[in-house]
């Protein structure tokens, strides 16, 4: 027929190393027209440069890529599969990168087409025409929590503030600012990429199983959480989020699951974190800081707000070298107020007190040293 049968390399990736093969193409005598490829009608076409990358490489590629920096990921494929060369820094990177975004991009699809297939409009808004009726919130039973108060003398609370866990949604919501990974940076800095990538990371809980989203922005993350609780008909739910106070947060949270069931917990730990940075900078030096910390903490697990804002009012000056520090805790304190719980009748309860599901209580027994009669001034509402 004078048709032109000729083979080409075609590159491989492999968990045991890089490999050649050859695929066929079968052309006219002039090699202008290609009647059949190998290398793309039977093998998966790649780019001129590329390297066909196969499944166990890829498992192998993407599970490292979440526990080390790109070079060590190279280094250690290049060296376990003895390659002097092997993959280079900027492939892996694009490899993982391209995965990573279809991924994304498909469950952004998945998002929409659940949020419009419910009512909602694309960006997780519940339009004026629909209505959402959210399940009844039930909790625990009186009898249990007003034991659990007598244990801790805890004589005011709110039975509405401890949920049933079997009929709550725990979502926890942080943004997250990592170190950008590149090979190199142009000395211009108006080309620079930024140095850090911020994400908004929302890890959620319904009884044991439990489920990561990771977003660029709170809006989309809140848009995603949307879509994820419609598509497991969690959304009716109780819905309890654990945050770190950012203004940023509980505005975002507000606005889009007003038709919800829902309320914002400050995570203990991001709380007592930042206390401790705080004072650190507003008080004259750590053995200071740490007694006065020691005060102050325990107002706050039990709850009582306005007594750890007398605490900070009523401080030794002596003792200070910042008071504009001080006043902001006394304002950051006021606004948050009605996200801090009883944080020791809820441990008592077996609620969860923070977004780190091992730190439920990084303060294990806060009061230990407290007179009954200091319990019960701590524990006072208001």
């Amino acid at each position: 027929m004078g048709d032109l049968v000729t083979t080409v390399p075609y590159e491989i990736e492999s968990e045991l190393g890089q490999i050649v093969t050859y695929a066929h193409k079968i052309t006219d005598t002039s090699g202008k027209h290609t009647y059949y490829h190998s290398g793309k009608s039977f093998f998966e076409e790649t780019s001129s440069l590329e390297r066909f990358k196969t499944n166990r490489f890829m498992e192998l590629a993407l599970d490292l890529s979440k526990d080390v920096s790109i070079r060590r990921a190279t280094d250690f494929l290049n060296r376990v599969r003895l390659e002097e060369k092997g993959i280079s820094p900027t492939t892996y990177r694009n490899t993982v990168e391209r995965v990573g975004a279809a991924i994304q991009e498909r469950m952004e699809q998945k998002c929409e087409e659940v949020l419009l297939h419910n009512g909602f409009d694309r960006n997780g808004a519940l339009p004026d025409t629909e209505t959402f009726t959210p399940n009844e919130v039930r909790h625990i039973e009186q009898a249990e929590i007003e034991n659990a108060s007598i244990d801790l003398h805890v004589w005011e609370y709110e039975a509405s503030d401890y949920e049933l866990p079997s009929e709550t949604v725990n979502v926890s919501i942080d943004d997250v600012g990592v170190k950008r990974q590149t090979e190199m940076r142009p000395r211009d800095e108006e080309k620079q990429q930024p140095k850090r990538v911020d994400n908004t990371v929302i890890h959620i809980q319904s009884g044991k199983k439990t489920y990561i989203l990771n977003t660029a922005s709170i809006i989309s993350g809140l848009k995603m959480l949307i879509g994820f609780l419609l598509f497991n008909g969690l959304l009716k739910k109780q819905i309890v989020i654990f945050a770190d106070g950012a203004r940023e947060i509980n505005n975002v949270v507000q606005k889009m699951l007003h038709f919800a069931n829902f309320k914002i917990i400050l995570d203990w730990y991001h709380l007592e974190k930042k206390l401790k940075e705080q004072l650190s900078m507003a008080l004259r030096g750590s053995k200071i800081r740490n007694e006065f910390l020691d005060e102050l903490r325990p107002y706050l697990w039990y709850g009582n707000v306005n007594g750890a804002i007398k605490l900070l009012s009523a401080i030794d000056p002596k003792k200070v070298k910042n008071f504009v520090i001080i006043n902001y805790l006394i304002e950051y304190l006021g606004r948050v107020k009605s996200t801090i719980p009883c944080y020791a009748l809820r441990k008592q309860l077996g609620l969860r007190n923070s977004s780190n599901l091992g730190l439920s209580s990084a303060l294990e027994n806060p009061h230990n040293s407290i007179s009954n009669t200091r319990k019960h001034s701590l524990c006072a509402a208001g």
